[in-house]
């Protein structure tokens, strides 16, 4: 099901503070965040804080460690004991990573973590480096699972709308497909029972097609990534 949301954009275009907004009112959520640290006004590094608040430093002007970007020595070892933390999810929790970059693809463990998040059944909401790119960034762009939403500064207020109400729509579609008795089949011919009443969706070329308002303004939306996975798990 395609279920996971990744934001990119250019330094600065507001990454971060959009992933920050969409989980901010999800209580039952697991991840950590990426925060610039600061002194005197100048950037000194980068820290991690989870779900739990818990805080460490990823990287800083100060250290000396193997591995750097730019003029910031990266702390692995602080990475990977972070990761501990939040490797156990439960069943409804919301997964949220910032951000899959250079810095945090030194670690191993930290890419396995990302693989975790992302084949799980879980939703997971993650940032992705722009700048940087390797085959692992590649192949995570390239999941069919993945919705790819790019913000910069001009857009960035209207994506946030726009990923506010995508997440709300994939929740849904994850309720639906786990309620079966919603879903009656025909030839070429889907009826859903959705909260607002039964939906029809129809094929046309091998794709689902759907006359609600979001459909025809997005080519989806959770009654038709609803029937995707249904008919995925009921071949």
């Amino acid at each position: 099901m395609r279920k996971n949301l990744l934001i990119t954009g250019m330094p600065r275009s507001g990454k971060s503070t959009l992933l920050n907004k969409l989980i901010q009112e999800i209580d039952q959520k697991v991840g950590f965040v990426t925060n610039e640290v600061r002194k005197d006004g100048e950037r000194v590094g980068f820290e991690l804080v989870n779900h739990k608040r818990e805080k460490s430093m990823l990287a800083s002007v100060n250290f000396e460690t193997n591995f750097k970007v730019s003029r910031y020595f990266v702390d692995i070892n602080a990475l990977d004991e972070m990761i501990l933390g939040v490797e156990k999810v439960g069943e409804h929790d919301i997964l949220f990573l910032d951000e899959i970059g250079q810095m945090e693809l030194f670690s191993d463990k930290f890419k396995a973590l990302v693989e975790k998040y992302l084949d799980s059944p879980n939703v997971c909401i993650a940032t992705l480096s722009k700048i940087y790119s390797d085959e692992f960034i590649e192949k995570i762009k390239n999941r069919t699972d993945v919705f790819l939403v790019e913000i910069n500064e001009e857009t960035r207020d209207e994506k946030e709308k726009y990923l506010k109400v995508l997440l709300s729509k994939i929740i849904k579609a994850k309720r639906y497909v786990s309620e079966p008795d919603r879903f009656s089949v025909s030839s070429g011919k889907v009826n859903l029972t959705t909260d607002h009443g039964i939906r029809t969706l129809t094929k046309h070329n091998e794709e689902w097609l759907c006359n609600c308002t979001f459909f025809q303004d997005n080519k989806m939306c959770s009654h038709t990534l609803a029937l995707e996975e249904y008919l995925n798990l009921h071949k």
